[in-house]
């Protein structure tokens, strides 16, 4: 079951992002974000399985310079390792994108791998004229194009802090 976060879940997907990657830097970006309020509440969503929380991904708010549009990026985005591959990672990805749709934004941007993200329709970002925010490889930098018929923003992608 996919549900938007819930108060109280804050320690259930602490531990996924944390045992997905084996490391505690995304469980840190996901409480930065949610400090500083740059995440969509409603785009924070979980799967629940059994009553545990075994997937977690969140979209937040950026901004495209010079043009100050608005655009979303996904991540992080996290399975507890016992269900990689069984469907949990993409079923989040294909809710956030509904529901980013749904919010009507034009584009969705990630930084990931680009052999996984094309299933969904993500592609590289700079030759639609995104640019990464300063520091990120371009290589893995991808765009999900939500409206073909809206203005894609164009400059330079401006996330939030928490991303370090």
């Amino acid at each position: 079951m996919i549900r938007p976060e819930r108060p109280g879940d804050e320690n259930a997907i602490r531990a996924v992002e944390t045992a997905a990657f084996g490391r505690d830097d995304e469980a840190k970006i996901v409480d930065d974000l949610r400090a500083g309020g740059e995440y969509i509440p409603e785009l924070s969503l979980v799967v629940e399985e059994q009553g545990a929380i075994v997937g977690h991904v969140m979209l937040s708010r950026c901004y495209v310079e010079p043009s100050g549009d608005l655009t979303l990026l996904l991540g992080p985005i996290g399975v507890v390792p016992e269900r990689q591959g069984k469907g949990v990672g993409s079923a989040l990805v294909e809710a956030a994108l509904a529901g980013a749709r749904h919010l009507g934004v034009p584009c969705v941007v990630l930084i990931g791998s680009p052999a996984y993200y094309e299933r969904f329709g993500f592609v590289q970002a700079e030759p639609l004229g995104l640019v990464p925010p300063e520091g990120w490889p371009a290589s893995a930098f991808q765009v999900a194009v939500l409206e073909s018929e809206a203005p894609l923003p164009q400059g330079r992608v401006v996330c939030s802090a928490a991303f370090g």
